[in-house]
């Protein structure tokens, strides 16, 4: 049963240990004022706004989301029936939600105000007015790319030709385990099982270009599998499926990088717990003890700034 807390409980995931090292003032609203925002009744008005706001949806994210959820129903679609869509239909719905997407931006406002857990807004549209054109066509022009790479990839054409060999996991939209008593959030792309072999092999869709932190996040899914189903590191493969480069990278991983991840892992958790005014509750200092960004440039782009820069 869901219980509506004061506080937020305190967590860990890499989105939020990015956030907090990119601007502090964000991260508050974030994980601390927006918190209980989706209620109607008995909560703080700057809480339902913050929750709103925090609920923008910037282009480059929304098509990265898009990909992802596609992908996802067409895996399953794989596990089920074996067969996959053609491009020209996954591009076609991909349109269809950015298009819909569009139009409750632009027109209905107050269906997404309502329930911004529920509507898109982009953020371009709520702040300008409009989106930025060439951003769309850029966009849009990547579609057929992205999913003929995606159909063609290492990792479909392994799912496809060896059909039973492979025990696909069911995704799941929320997995944690608990590390140092904290909560700790990740969502794996993919999971699969070779029987025959017994190696394990986790696959990251990327919509864009690779960075330093895709092994780190990697690192963290092997974690979950060596914790929670007590598989050997030499056991699990990890793979990053770059769409927009068409190509892959796959590689075991050492122990090096897992003792990295805990590293980072009890640095940013001590780091994070400095706004703890009580560190039972997790109840926050005041917004202000959240410093704002040096780099003023962010603001530009940042959901809370119509709150933040006041």
């Amino acid at each position: 049963m869901f219980e509506v807390k004061e506080f937020p409980d305190f967590s860990w995931s890499l989105t939020r240990h990015k956030v907090v090292l990119d601007c502090q003032r964000k991260y508050g609203y974030d994980y601390y004022v927006s918190h209980n925002g989706w209620l109607k009744y008995n909560v703080a008005p700057i809480a339902q706004h913050a929750y709103r706001l925090k609920k923008l949806q910037h282009l480059p994210m929304f098509f990265g989301k898009i990909v992802h959820e596609l992908i996802e129903e067409t895996i399953k679609e794989i596990m089920y029936t074996h067969t996959l869509p053609s491009a020209n239909s996954l591009v076609e719905r991909a349109r269809k939600m950015l298009n819909d997407a569009y139009i409750t931006s632009k027109y209905q406002y107050d269906t997404w105000a309502a329930k911004p857990n529920k509507h898109n807004m982009f953020f371009d549209i709520y702040y300008h007015g409009e989106l930025n054109k060439e951003a769309v066509s850029v966009y849009q022009g990547r579609l057929a790319s992205i999913f003929e790479n995606f159909l063609n990839s290492h990792t479909v054409q392994e799912l496809m030709t060896k059909g039973q060999q492979l025990d696909i996991k069911p995704p799941e939209q929320f997995r944690f385990i608990m590390i140092d008593d904290v909560k700790v959030f990740l969502v794996m792309d993919l999971l699969y099982q070779d029987v025959e072999t017994g190696q394990w092999v986790i696959v990251d869709w990327k919509t864009g270009k690779s960075s330093e932190a895709d092994r780190q996040q990697l690192a963290l899914y092997a974690y979950y599998l060596q914790e929670k189903m007590d598989v050997p590191l030499e056991d699990i493969l990890v793979r990053n499926e770059y769409l927009l480069a068409n190509n892959h990278v796959e590689t075991t991983l050492e122990l090096f990088d897992i003792e990295n991840l805990l590293y980072i892992f009890s640095q940013s958790t001590q780091y994070m717990k400095q706004f703890q005014a009580d560190v039972l509750t997790n109840e926050p200092y005041e917004l202000e003890a959240f410093a704002q960004t040096e780099f003023v440039e962010k603001c530009d782009k940042c959901n809370y700034k119509e709150i933040c820069l006041k």
